[in-house]
């Protein structure tokens, strides 16, 4: 998740101006409010999504804050809060026994249709095909299995070097 930074005095260049400095105050004002929406999405991603609603929570209407949002994240708030709610029923799926029903409402989806669609479009297979190939890979099905973290994370993680041969 990026960070809200205000610009370091020293950075800007006095050898510019003073509109060039109102220029970037302007961007940097609409940054921070772009990322107060951004935090605010996190912590409410699980609720009924309004644009209006996080737009008025930056300060700025939904259509200025839909645009500024792209352009500082790369994706639209929608595609954001989409991420957010898939990682969150990976999450689940993988170390909850919650049928896939509850974790559709417990993400925010109040269609298992929806549901079910996005996270296949997202990932590649059906909620329960997800859960299955998981559990498939590891002893204690309510745990990451080994296979699902990278290599160079596994090794951060666990202090010893792992190679494939080891994970299979």
């Amino acid at each position: 998740m990026a960070k809200c930074h205000k610009p370091h005095p020293a950075t800007v260049d006095p050898s510019l101006g003073a509109l060039y400095l109102i220029f970037i105050m302007i961007k940097h004002s609409q940054y921070r409010k772009v990322c107060l929406g951004r935090d605010y999405l996190t912590m409410h991603y699980a609720s009924y999504f309004d644009l209006g609603e996080v737009a008025n929570h930056s300060c700025m209407s939904k259509y200025h804050f839909c645009r500024i949002f792209s352009e500082v994240f790369g994706e639209s708030p929608y595609q954001y809060i989409t991420k957010l709610r898939i990682e969150q029923a990976k999450r689940l799926l993988i170390t909850s026994k919650l049928n896939i029903n509850d974790i559709c409402e417990m993400v925010g989806y109040t269609s298992i249709g929806s549901f079910s669609f996005l996270f296949r479009k997202k990932t590649g297979m059906s909620p329960t095909q997800y859960r299955s190939k998981l559990w498939e890979l590891t002893k204690d099905p309510l745990t990451y299995p080994v296979q699902s973290i990278p290599l160079c994370y596994a090794h951060h993680l666990f202090g010893t070097k792992l190679e494939k041969s080891n994970i299979e």
